[in-house]
This record gives C-alpha cells, structure tokens and sequence, in this order.
C-alpha cells in the first residue's frame, strides 16, 4: 500500500523547457493533493537524481518517485540499483519530458493528475533493469543502470543536437530534425557482434539499439514486441546506408514497421557485447549521451518494482 510518508518526489526543474521549475509551487500542491504529505526535491544538476535517491533510500524512503523526462527517470533508477536496497523500492514515474518514452507503458501517465493517482492506486510490477559499462567522454569506463533502451551509433549523437537545441518544439519534431542532422555528419561505425557468447559477425551500422523497454526518441517504436518483464534484451540493428534508402526506415519507427526492412536485423539476447572496428558509436541512454562504445550489456531479472506498467508490456 502507498505510503506518502516514505516517499520522495525527485523532480527536474528544467523538465520539459523549465516548465516544471517555472510552475513548481502549483505542481508540487498538486501532487500533495493527489499523493497526500509526499517529500519533495528539486534537482539542481546532472547527476542529482542518482545522489537523492540513494541519500533517501538510507534514510528510509520506500517509494522514489521521478518527476521529469526519461533522463531524470534513468538517473533515479540507477540510484535506487546502487542503493543495493532496489527490491525494497518501488518506484513511480510522473512524466514531464521531451520524448516521455518509458511512460507509454503506463496507462494514465500523460498527465499529472492521472499520473499521480496511478501511482497512488495502481500496483506495482518487477520489471527487469540494464546495465551497460561504456567508454564516457572523458576516456574513462564507465557503469551505470539503464531503465528502457540503451543505443550505439547515430543514437548519441541525435542526443546532443536534440541538447543542444532552443527549439520549444514538440519532442517528435525535435527529434526528428535532430535524426536529419546527425545523418548529414555521421561516419557509419563498424562494429563486432556478440550475443549471449555466440558471434554475430561484423556490421556497418546506423545504430544498434538494446532494449527493455519499446519507444525511444520521442515515440519511436524501436522494439515493438519488447517486454519489460521477459529477462530479455531485444535488440536492433539498422545497418548503414544512403540517406534516400534509409528514410522510410526513419518513417517506419514511429509504427514499428522498421523490423521489416532489410537493412534491419533483430535480435533477443541477455548478455551484448559491442566491440568497436571503426569510427564512432555514440552512446544515447536513456535519452542522455554520456559516452561511446565499445560496450557490453547485461540485463537484471525483477531487479525492480515500477507502478502501473500495463499488462501488454510485461
């Protein structure tokens, strides 16, 4: 049952262009209305959803819930799976984003109001979490948990134009100029394949998309069949080609369709390793650009209870 007195709301003020911060005495009443004497903190910087969950999970919070975009999301996540303490935590999720990807999978999170009262009524399901190790900017390895879909290739660098962007467009549309962008100054990285032990050859490729969870990019249907729940990564490969060849791939994310093409190949697999050959694998997870390949990912069974994931997505 719901406990508003161990239960942190983490939220992003620069959510969905400021909005959140430029509205957060009206937000955060609503929110009390609904969830009842919740805590509430504001994140200051990159990096502050790991820092508070973990910081309340010590002090006894049992239900984190992450007020922002998929970023924000993916931040408290990997807090709460550092924390050691995830099968205690459930986690719910109010959605304030650009792409607000993850929380297509659960019914009534489009606005906060409804939001609020799924993850006051609605149960909570175990779902699986990723992990991917990466080379981050600075040169360094680097771990972290990932919530919905990790990518390499043309995926990181559509992140930083979409960062870097002023536009107050909607994410569809951000997105989707910053995917024209990328293909005009991506070098198509080549890569080594492996999946589960078993060696799947080398690949020229656009990106390659591991993934728990469906939509990414502003509702583009990476993963249709995905599950959060299988203990299964699905992943997709979209091999490179020329730019007229490719857009009805592009088209095609948004209902799924890609799967179809043949410059696609899919997979399913627990264990991924990504080895680098040429060029640049820019790393997007969860909607955040931290880094490039090579990687490895592997997946964590039920590692964590999230509220109001429909039926359809287990």
């Amino acid at each position: 049952m719901f406990d508003p007195t161990k239960t942190l709301v983490i939220a992003n003020p620069m959510a969905r262009h400021g909005y959140v911060g430029d509205n957060w005495a009206a937000l955060s009443a609503q929110i009390v209305e609904v969830l009842g004497p919740v805590n509430l903190e504001l994140t200051k910087s990159r990096g502050d959803g790991l820092q508070m969950a973990k910081q309340a999970i010590a002090d006894g919070a049992r239900t984190i819930i992450s007020f922002g975009g998929d970023g924000t999301h993916s931040e408290v996540v990997d807090g709460i799976m550092q924390s050691g303490l995830n099968h205690q935590v459930t986690l719910g999720i109010l959605h304030a984003g650009t792409g607000g990807d993850f929380r297509r999978m659960i019914p009534g999170a489009e606005e906060l109001e409804t939001g609020c009262a799924v993850i006051r009524d609605a149960p909570a399901v175990p779902i699986d979490i990723g992990w991917v190790q990466y080379q981050h900017d600075e040169g360094h390895r680097e771990g972290r948990f990932f919530l919905n879909i990790t990518s390499m290739g043309m995926g990181g660098l559509v992140d930083r134009f979409v960062g870097a962007s002023k536009s107050k467009s909607s994410g569809k549309a951000k997105y989707f100029k910053a995917v024209l962008r990328a293909q005009m100054k991506y070098k198509p990285a080549r890569i080594g394949l492996r999946i589960d032990g078993k060696d799947e050859g080398e690949h020229e490729i656009s990106n390659i998309c591991v993934c728990n969870g469906r939509w990414a990019g502003g509702g583009m249907m990476f993963a249709p069949e995905a599950r959060v729940a299988d203990g299964m990564f699905d992943i997709v490969l979209i091999r490179a080609t020329s730019t007229l060849r490719g857009l009805p791939v592009m088209a095609g994310l948004y209902k799924g369709t890609h799967i179809r093409s043949p410059i696609v190949s899919t997979y399913r697999g627990r264990h991924i390793q990504v080895e680098m050959l040429a060029n640049t694998a820019w790393m997007d997870i969860d909607g955040e650009a931290p880094g490039i390949g090579p990687a490895d990912f592997r997946i964590h069974d039920h590692a964590l209870r999230v509220i109001g994931i429909g039926r359809e997505f287990v």
